[in-house]
């Protein structure tokens, strides 16, 4: 028997085609069974988590594109993320991509230039996208505490404006959406926990891989009162996913493991899956903290709650997703932070360097690559952090 195992695992051919039936979650358990098929499941990842193909049937030059994302830092997200996670495939989906405002101009004129697209232009929207005034973020104090309950929120909340381009050859499409704070602020306020996935250059992130992947549970953020909302839940109900209805404490208490509720999350802690995407043929500042997976990457500080929300004289519970936006001219990105406490961290932060360490600041113009430092801060050092944030 042991002698078959060893023959099936250093097949690539027979091991391929096994995993191509397993989830996520599953290749995964199999994966620390032994080393051999540690080594299997390498390789097969390499395989179906080919981003070049992936990118290769909505652009010519996916290498030419990843690299304008690396250097614009949008994300990839929708159902287009799902598909790559989960390594499924939705006929006529299109692309939704999220951007800065600062970087959609650049990247439709890219679209429509480079890869043969064309503007697709909504009402009220200028013909040619070279005449389009892209509505800039909004930044100010009252917008930027966000929370959203299952029964509050519109999926559409976050963006600016959409953008929608069509390739004439074969009619694939690709939605730019130029967002009010950031474009992980944007994916936050989707309809659902199911399609909170993302690609950026470096990497794919699901942020509820076990609820997604292995349960196929997807928690709903948005009254079914509005028709898109009820249609979203019933695409993706066909496409394999179950949405509970009438939380209560003992329900949501048994998905506690798959959910981490009541608790500061970020893109960089153990509950988030990420799948690393091969980078050699993107140029890419090896000194930039942005280009790296590890634990110094400043885009991994960004973090939220998932919080539980139930009144006295009800049985029933909802779940709210709640963060701030954090923005100032001292970071190249706008983040989200998941409470007041980590909120007043950076507030201290700027307050420290501006103030004590000015020096920094002259130094650097952006000065996200400290952030890391500040990981659990706010929990080491009650009040004043000076000396130990830099």
């Amino acid at each position: 028997m042991t002698e078959l195992v060893e023959e099936i695992f250093n097949c690539p051919p027979i091991y391929n085609s096994i995993f191509a039936c397993l989830s996520p979650p599953d290749i995964y358990r199999v994966r620390l069974s032994s080393r051999m098929l540690r080594d299997a499941v390498d390789h097969f990842h390499n395989l179906a988590y080919n981003i070049n193909r992936h990118l290769s049937h909505f652009f010519k030059d996916p290498k030419a594109f990843r690299q304008l994302q690396a250097k614009e830092h949008f994300l990839i997200s929708g159902s287009n993320a799902l598909q790559f996670m989960d390594r499924s495939f939705y006929p006529k989906s299109d692309m939704d991509i999220f951007a800065y405002p600062e970087s959609v101009k650049e990247l439709g004129l890219y679209l429509v230039k480079s890869e043969g697209y064309q503007f697709e232009p909504r009402e009220k929207q200028a013909k040619k996208f070279e005449d389009v005034d892209i509505k800039q973020r909004d930044l100010t104090a009252s917008a930027l505490r966000r929370w959203g309950s299952q029964h509050a929120w519109l999926y559409t909340s976050g963006m600016n404006e959409l953008f929608r381009f069509k390739r004439p050859s074969d009619d694939v499409e690709v939605q730019i959406i130029s967002t009010s704070k950031s474009p992980l602020d944007c994916i936050l306020h989707f309809h659902s926990s199911c399609v909170m996935n993302f690609i950026s250059h470096i990497g794919a992130y699901a942020l509820y891989p076990v609820a997604t992947f292995d349960k196929r549970i997807s928690l709903a953020f948005g009254s079914t009162n509005y028709e898109k909302t009820q249609e979203a839940y019933r695409k993706y109900t066909d496409r394999g996913w179950s949405f509970p209805a009438k939380l209560d404490f003992h329900s949501v208490k048994g998905m506690e493991p798959m959910l981490a509720y009541d608790k500061a999350r970020t893109l960089g802690d153990v509950h988030t899956w990420i799948v690393p995407l091969d980078t050699s043929d993107v140029d890419l500042d090896v000194n930039s903290p942005f280009n790296s997976l590890s634990p110094k990457n400043p885009f991994h500080y960004n973090g939220w709650v998932l919080d539980r929300v139930f009144d006295s004289w009800d049985t029933e519970m909802e779940l709210a997703i709640s963060f701030h936006i954090f923005h100032s001219p001292y970071f190249r990105g706008t983040y989200s932070v998941p409470n007041d406490t980590v909120q007043d961290v950076l507030d201290q932060f700027l307050d420290y360097v501006l103030h004590v360490n000015p020096a920094e600041c002259r130094l650097n113009k952006h000065l996200d690559h400290l952030l890391p430092n500040l990981h659990c801060a706010d929990k080491k050092v009650p009040k004043r952090l000076y000396d130990q944030l830099v």
